[in-house]
């Protein structure tokens, strides 16, 4: 540590109580003989902290000259039965001839509600503080934007991004785009009803631990949560910055390899991204993948996915059906067992606890990442009613975080320790296969939960959802979520909703898993299985 300097501003009102309060927070005293100095460097630190906030922030370019806002404003609700839109606006491109190349063009777009699109209110499905309006667009949006696409508003996210339902954000339930009553799952369930029902052709969704890949199951769509730092994450709300991912759903796999050729690619302000392609080397996904076939391909069955706690009899016999189609077109499919998978859920469930707790309190370092300073201020910090509003998952990720720390000190070490184990025994089986194959949830979108209830009670139709996806999202490996067909709901034998087949390869190969993809999409009507 160093010092720059002991001038205090001659207004500082920085007082000895405030001094001695802070190492009371940890149970803690200064000696009296230290107090005096102690005193004149926090004084001094506070003038600094002074000259820092009054400076003008650094953005990311927003080309709002290029890409003007029209016609923003919170949907009437006969304008949004579904509870899938959070806010409306329409942005496109006034100056085509300046992108070289426009894949999307003419595409509507939806944008989860934790991406940042400047000037447009986000709501982050919770009412547990007021919405707030980001200065600057996410790097996606631009990408997106200079694509061709024409974004038409913020998707519905469930409150603080924190749940798999699809009934918890405080602007009302997302349904289902096959059945009313039923999860769209979440947290980007706004994004699975959009493009689900075809209202919206593309969306964008976000994924801390299944939230891309569980709507996109339960809504019938192909949903990507490619390799970590693959897709910028500058410029969107974060969980956890180790287990943060960005990426692409929509209604078949071309559509996917298109838009994740769009964003991926090294933006300079995410140091996730390292490892990651430069712009000009994202590989041609659509190009690649409609010339690729299964012929030779090697798929191995995660066994282990099949023994999760919740798995249904019917949701594992739907998903051996769909697997078997891969031998008809030329694929090798194996068993491959990994008991290492059985306890990757607890590995992600408590680091996530701790350092997620970490975040919501603001206190999160450690990496190099452009971001919001706004958002943080018009959140913390914590009182009484925020807490109050704030969901299950929320505060009890906070409690649990808070007394984890405590408890179990080095826990959070350990368990990146131990995802780092479940990296190389991943890594190992990728060795012998191409890709591997888990069901994406173990149950069929589940009707709506309650909105009001003790917390087990709310969280009651959740439990489970991601023992498949989660672990993913810690290890960094891509993953995939593709339509295989409909199994009867849980309540309801005459009801049918979609099942979701997840695909996962080997890191920054994307390319296999939109291979297998692919193959099994071109030759199956996943409508008709």
């Amino acid at each position: 540590m160093s010092i720059t300097s002991l001038e205090a501003d001659p207004n500082c009102k920085v007082t000895l109580e405030d001094l001695h309060a802070q190492p009371a927070k940890l149970g803690l005293q200064l000696r009296s003989d230290e107090v005096e100095d102690y005193y004149k460097i926090l004084c001094a630190l506070d003038r600094s902290a002074k000259k820092l906030v009054a400076m003008e922030d650094y953005y990311q370019p927003t080309f709002l000259d290029r890409f003007p806002r029209k016609d923003i404003h919170y949907p009437e609700k006969a304008d949004n039965l579904k509870g899938a839109w959070a806010y409306k606006v329409t942005i496109e491109d006034t100056k085509p001839q300046l992108s070289k190349n426009r894949p999307l063009a003419g595409k509507t777009i939806c944008i989860k509600d934790c991406v940042e699109i400047a000037g447009v209110p986000q709501i982050f499905g919770t009412d547990a503080f007021k919405p707030w309006v980001p200065k600057a667009d996410a790097t996606v949006v631009t990408r997106l934007l200079e694509a061709g696409g024409i974004i038409k508003g913020l998707a519905t996210c469930e409150n603080q991004s924190s749940s798999t339902s699809s009934n918890t954000a405080s602007t009302g339930n997302v349904e289902n785009p096959y059945h009313d009553g039923y999860s769209a799952g979440g947290s980007s369930s706004g994004t699975g009803y959009l493009v689900g029902s075809g209202e919206i052709d593309i969306g964008v969704g976000a994924d801390q631990g299944g939230s891309i890949r569980v709507p996109s199951a339960h809504c019938g769509l192909v949903g990507f949560k490619p390799t970590f730092g693959l897709v910028p994450y500058t410029g969107i709300g974060s969980l956890e910055t180790n287990i943060d991912h960005c990426g692409p759903m929509t209604r078949t796999v071309l559509e996917n390899c298109t838009m994740l050729e769009v964003m991926a690619g090294q933006d300079g302000f995410d140091d996730r991204q390292n490892g990651s392609p430069t712009i000009e080397h994202v590989p041609k996904y659509k190009e690649i993948t409609e010339k690729s076939s299964l012929k030779g391909m090697k798929i191995g069955i995660l066994k282990e996915s099949l023994e999760v706690p919740t798995m249904t009899p019917a949701m594992k016999a739907k998903f051996l059906e769909a697997a078997e189609k891969f031998k008809a077109l030329g694929a090798e499919v194996v068993e491959i067992s990994i008991p290492y998978h059985l306890v990757a859920p607890e590995i992600w469930m408590i680091g996530q606890r701790i350092s997620g707790c970490v975040r919501k309190l603001g206190l999160q370092t450690g990496r190099r990442i452009l971001k919001s300073t706004e958002y943080a201020s018009h959140i913390l910090p914590w009182t009484q009613e925020s807490f109050d509003k704030t969901p299950v998952p929320v505060k009890n990720g906070i409690v649990n975080g808070l007394y984890l720390s405590e408890h179990y000190p080095s826990l959070y070490v350990k368990s990146i320790n131990l995802s780092f184990k479940a990296r190389d025994e991943y890594n190992k089986a990728l060795e012998q296969v191409d890709v591997l194959i888990t069901p994406t949830v173990p149950v069929v979108a589940p009707p709506h939960g309650i909105r009001d209830g003790t917390p087990l009670e709310l969280i009651k139709n959740t439990i489970g959802l991601n023992a498949n996806t989660g672990i993913f999202n810690m290890t960094g490996h891509p993953a995939l979520t593709l339509p295989v067909g409909f199994l009867a709901a849980i309540d309801n034998p005459d009801i049918k909703l979609p099942v979701g087949l997840q695909i996962i390869g080997k890191h920054f190969d994307e390319l296999s898993i939109y291979r297998a993809a692919y193959g099994w999409e071109s030759a199956n009507d996943w409508k008709a299985c």
